[in-house]
């Protein structure tokens, strides 16, 4: 399948280069016109209802930004407005490698921002590396992706598999009473059996005992012989990396066979499971890349796009990363001072990029450092419970729920 994917990318690059000429080399923009940005959304296809919001809210970015003059380009002396160009990508990686080209070729943005998905994000970012416009990638965490020796090619995805516990195994190293041991379960999904091989080391080296290590597919739902191994492990804590709508029949499960732990922690805590299995996730704690009353540079702007486009980060939890892969773009072109693509892509080799969750850093590869906020459900309230200089509420531990 992704062999033919490539294929079909590659033929469609091809053709697309004979339409639009050879690539375009980088120089410095117009004073007098807007700074264009050019990305995909997925508004239809399996990916939309993670994203269908987005276009909205991305006019929105543009809005707000654009209310102060713009972005400051200091070798015009003055802001300029930044306008987007959007395209439905409709979750499928051919459509977006030709809505890139378009893009480089017809439209002739400036820079790219987006796609999301790392389905998407395979394909794509040769066509700005092939035309020497540099993209700032949101939603791609599968790290290989970015081992590609492109030179054009930046991502955002929050929180990046190496730092995605962290906060939470910082907390219960200081939580009393202190857990000694841990269970890991894991959706078969290649980025959930990276957080877990990630973290179940970590978990040893911080001196807990991992007493269970489980995988389960997206197409189980009796649940019955794997929670009977958690009952008889015991373990202090349950971990669960697993995407949501995989792991609904397992805590639905773990709730009726009365699983008993200090806590039981979900990676991907959700709008979306809270829907499913209501009371069930009380107590649960989980990832969250953001949430807003949480302050941090940009939290006012942030806070009031998704409020004018409707958006709830419970229920779109990878919104902070689309935004700051805008806020990260932005940031560049003042850091430059110009709107010209080898300046830029400079910046963004330096850059270190403010956003409401704390300061972006990227490795030479264009991988950042993205972390997340350790989140506890709180009878049916999401609360921000780790670090303590940004909580919105205290942790309850152990959990009530699941003593």
């Amino acid at each position: 399948m992704t062999t033919k994917i490539h294929r079909i990318a590659a033929a469609c690059a091809g053709a697309c280069a004979l339409l639009g000429g050879a690539p375009a080399n980088a120089a410095i923009g117009s004073c007098n016109d807007p700074i264009v940005l050019g990305t995909t959304i997925s508004e239809t296809g399996p990916f939309s209802t993670l994203a269908d919001r987005w276009r909205k809210m991305t006019e929105i970015f543009a809005e707000e930004v654009n209310k102060t003059g713009g972005v400051t380009i200091k070798a015009c002396n003055k802001k300029l407005p930044i306008k987007f160009v959007i395209y439905d990508d409709q979750s499928v990686p051919a459509t977006a490698v030709q809505l890139y080209e378009k893009m480089a070729t017809v439209d002739k943005v400036d820079f790219f921002v987006g796609p999301d998905w790392s389905s998407i994000g395979g394909p794509v970012p040769p066509i700005a590396e092939k035309y020497r416009i540099p993209i700032v990638m949101a939603n791609v965490a599968a790290s290989h992706l970015y081992d590609r020796g492109l030179k054009y090619v930046w991502g955002t995805p929050f929180p990046a598999v190496p730092n995605w516990s962290t906060r939470y195994f910082d907390m219960i190293s200081k939580v009393n009473p202190k857990p000694q041991t841990i269970f890991f379960i894991t959706h078969d999904n290649p980025v959930m059996k990276a957080i877990t091989a990630t973290w179940s080391k970590k978990a040893e080296e911080s001196g807990l005992k991992v007493i269970g290590n489980e995988t389960f597919s997206a197409e189980l739902k009796d649940f019955t012989a794997l929670i009977a191994k958690v009952r008889s492990a015991k373990a202090d804590i349950v971990y669960i990396s697993s995407y949501d709508n995989a792991s609904v029949p397992l805590v639905q499960q773990m709730r009726q066979l009365k699983v008993r732990a200090m806590d039981v922690h979900h990676t991907m805590l959700t709008g979306a499971l809270q829907r499913q299995v209501g009371k069930d996730i009380d107590g649960m704690t989980g990832e969250l890349s953001w949430y807003p009353g949480v302050k941090g540079d940009y939290s006012g702007l942030v806070e009031n796009v998704m409020k004018r486009a409707d958006v709830n980060m419970f229920d779109y939890i990878w919104t902070l990363s689309r935004l700051t892969s805008y806020l990260t773009m932005v940031q560049a072109l003042e850091k430059a001072g110009a709107v010209d693509r080898e300046k830029v892509k400079e910046a963004l080799y330096k850059a270190t990029i403010k956003s409401p969750a704390g300061d972006v850093t990227f490795d030479e590869r264009g991988f950042p450092n993205t972390g997340a906020f350790t989140v506890q459900m709180q009878s049916g309230k999401v609360q921000v419970v780790w670090p303590p200089e940004a909580a919105t509420g205290k942790v309850q531990w152990p959990s009530p729920t699941w003593q």
